[in-house]
């Protein structure tokens, strides 16, 4: 079968910013080489088919209009998600065609990077946005596969946000997603303004400071977001007034955080980060949401040791810690100390490229991404 299009997309780890910019506040984020695919290829008749590599498993649908995909025969569960959200989105905005007017075709999503097999054989989610990436791809592949108009990288925020949102259950800040997107470092802001594009967070890149060195470990653990959210929601309706409180004082630190970063002011920087771990660990423990669990706990007490800046990346409670320092020597005792503990550091490029789209001939759909 001949390949129409294949696009990808990468992770990311969150800088600083978490739970905080659910208010508004500023973030920053860093793209990481483990990446998302997606591939469309043609099929001969009228069927289709949605197709997961990492599990092996294939799933038959037809295009509805005015809607998206209706799955003929066993319903894929969880993995035709996404296709459903972006498809139902992408039809509303009318940037997908009737259905008598896409091609019959077969779409591959494949995110095993984002994921290790365990002792017990089971796949375990990394937390490096696999769902927002997953998202990104799939919506720049039916984009080309449909053409129509180009669209700029903030209007590709705004549909990738809304679909992941609708995975999420409504919650999400969009900093992976716009991380997916963009690519390299990302500093986030969002409009003030009321309208379209409030909550749609505004990605501006921005180069990495020279000497500083940030070693991601992995606690051994997944952890859901969704749960953890909900978690935080269940403070806000308790307390607002001490919710407003501690995003206060965690927005004040993530400003403080992205400025030091754009004047390559590391000293500012780590203490600012130092500052934002320090009311993370005050608001988890004011609405216990597990932020800070035991791996968490031990992955810093490693980072304290030698000197440097540690911190959960994202929700925590599982998933990736960072480390940051601006010395090489203190970077390679991190490593040594953290596998010595037998805690796995990340071997991924950071500030990997963002969504790349190739194929569609000349179909514009993602033409211009500025």
């Amino acid at each position: 079968m001949p390949t129409l299009i294949e696009a990808q997309a990468p992770g990311k780890l969150v800088i600083v910013g978490e739970y905080a910019v659910l208010e508004g506040a500023p973030g920053l984020a860093v793209a990481v080489d483990v990446r998302a695919e997606a591939r469309i290829t043609s099929l001969p008749g009228s069927g289709n088919r949605l197709v997961i590599p990492d599990t092996g498993e294939s799933f038959r649908f037809r295009w509805v209009p005015a809607s998206g995909p209706r799955w003929e025969g066993d319903s894929p569960g969880a993995f035709g998600l996404p296709l459903e959200a972006c498809a139902e989105i992408l039809t509303v905005r009318g940037l997908l065609p009737r259905a008598s007017e896409l091609p019959a075709c077969q779409i591959e999503l494949a995110t095993a990077a984002f994921h290790q097999t365990g002792n017990d054989g089971q796949r375990v989610k990394l937390g490096l946005g696999s769902s927002a990436a997953i998202v990104v791809v799939l919506t720049g592949a039916l984009l080309r596969l449909a053409g129509g108009p180009p669209l700029s990288r903030q209007e590709l925020i705004a549909i990738c946000c809304e679909a992941h949102r609708r995975l999420q259950g409504g919650s999400g800040s969009g900093i992976d997603v716009a991380t997916a997107i963009t690519g390299g470092v990302v500093a986030i802001d969002f409009s003030r303004q009321p309208g379209p594009e409030a909550g749609v967070p505004r990605a501006h890149p921005v180069s990495w400071p020279r000497r500083l060195r940030l070693v991601a470990v992995w606690s051994g653990q997944s952890a859901s977001t969704p749960a953890m959210l909900s978690r935080l929601q269940v403070f806000f309706e308790r307390d607002p007034a001490r919710f407003a409180s501690h995003m206060g004082r965690l927005g004040a630190n993530a400003g403080q955080a992205v400025a030091a970063w754009r004047a390559e002011d590391l000293s500012g920087l780590l203490s600012a980060i130092a500052g934002y771990e320090s009311g993370l660990r005050q608001l988890d423990e004011a609405a216990g949401i597990g932020i800070f669990s035991p791996a968490h706990e031990r992955l810093r007490a490693i980072a304290l040791k030698h000197g440097a800046v540690y911190k959960p990346s994202g929700a925590g409670g599982g998933d990736f810690g960072i480390a940051l320092t601006d010395s090489r020597r203190v970077e390679q005792a991190l490593r040594a100390g953290y596998a010595a503990a037998g805690f796995p550091v990340l071997d991924a490029e950071l500030c990997a490229p963002g969504l790349s789209v190739r194929g569609g001939g000349t179909q514009p759909g993602l033409r211009r991404l500025a």
